[in-house]
Order: C-alpha cells, then sequence, then structure tokens
C-alpha cells in the first residue's frame, strides 16, 4: 500500500466517523441544538480536524442524507439481481423502497422538518441531491424496463418516462405516508399500483 493510499483510507475512516458522530447526536438532540463541539467530541477529533472536512454543520448533514441515499441505491441493485423476471425486479424494487422507509421512519421526515424548520439549510444543496438520486434510481428502473422489453415481458415504450413515474408514484405514496393522509401499510398497495402498471406496459398475448 503506498503512503497516498493509506492517507486516502485514513481520510475516509475519519469522514465517516465524523458522519457517524453527527448522526447519532442529530438523532439523540435534533439537529439545531447540535453543534459542532459535540459531533468533534464525540468522534473524538479535533473541530479544526472537522471544519477540513466539511466547511459547515449544513454540509455534515447533507452528506448524511448522500449516504442514506447510497444504502438504498445498493439495496435496489441487489433487489434486481435476486429477480427472476423484470416484473419480479418491479415488485422488489417496491418492497425494498417501503421496507428501507420502515426501517427509517425519520429519514424523509427529517428532510422535510428541516428545510422548513431551519432556513440556514443549504436547501439547494439538498434539493440538488434530492434531484441526482431520484435520477439514479429512476435510471435504476428503466433498466428494469428495458430488460423486460427486451425479452418480451413488455410492450415498446417510453422507458425513461415510465421509469419517472414509477418513481413519482412510489416517493408520492411515501411522502402521504409521512404526511399521515395514508393510514395503512404501503404494502397494501403494491397489489393496486402493479396491476394498474402491468396491464399498461405488458405485452398483449396478439403481440407475442
Amino acid at each position: 500500500m503506498t503512503v497516498a493510499t493509506r492517507r486516502e483510507r485514513e481520510q475516509q475512516v475519519r469522514r465517516e466517523t465524523i458522519i457517524g458522530a453527527a448522526r447519532q447526536l442529530f438523532h439523540d438532540k435534533g439537529y439545531e441544538l447540535t453543534t459542532v463541539e459535540e459531533i468533534a467530541a464525540m468522534a473524538e477529533l479535533g473541530k479544526g480536524t472537522i471544519y477540513s472536512y466539511f466547511k459547515s454543520k449544513d454540509e455534515i448533514y447533507i452528506a448524511i442524507l448522500e449516504s442514506e441515499f447510497a444504502i438504498l441505491e445498493d439495496r435496489m441493485k441487489q433487489a434486481i439481481e435476486d429477480s427472476t423476471s423484470a416484473k419480479n425486479a418491479l415488485h422488489n424494487l417496491y418492497e425494498t423502497f417501503i421496507q428501507y422507509n420502515q426501517e427509517r421512519p425519520s429519514f424523509i421526515r427529517a428532510i422535510f422538518l428541516q428545510v422548513e424548520q431551519e432556513p440556514s439549510l443549504k436547501v439547494t444543496d439538498i434539493v440538488k441531491g434530492l434531484k441526482g438520486k431520484t435520477t439514479e434510481w429512476s435510471k435504476l428502473v428503466g433498466y428494469v424496463l428495458q430488460k423486460g422489453i427486451d425479452n418480451g415481458e413488455f410492450e415498446v415504450i417510453s422507458v425513461e418516462k415510465t421509469a419517472e413515474t414509477v418513481i413519482g408514484m412510489v416517493l408520492g405514496l411515501i411522502t402521504q405516508l409521512e404526511m399521515g393522509l395514508i393510514k395503512e401499510d404501503l404494502s397494501s398497495y403494491r397489489d393496486i399500483l402493479f396491476p394498474l402498471l402491468l396491464k399498461g406496459i405488458s405485452r398483449r398475448p396478439e403481440e407475442i
């Protein structure tokens, strides 16, 4: 291992340590009451070291969101790999989203609350991160749709627009749940959402 490689690994470990400490403090005390000094103390690092990795507490918060997005994206990729067909992959992706939201019920809620309550936060950066990740999620759904077209499961459609629609519907359901407009388990909506979607894009017998 070269000196440069070792230094990069040490920096990555230190960055993850800072994020982990901040995540715990934000959870225990809330974003507003947590100070950079407290994050440094929990991470067992100097305050100056924190600022050498992050310009502000806002930036740490955004990094936490990005790490959470990365976890979901990895799970989506695994869900696709574990699928036996394109239709099965769409079902698995939906279940992945729902399970993720159940495990982290405060995740999406935190995004909306922080934007509303903390005007000092760089909202544009948060929105940019959300937009970037939803684009990646749409690409994964698009990959599944294209695979379904290629193997004859789905008819020829606008892959990009259909993928964006699927992601929009799922995020819309999760948002309504967080707003209290939906009281039921979102798993029950799978049997409503996907028959409608699959009926629209599945190949008819006469077309095969």
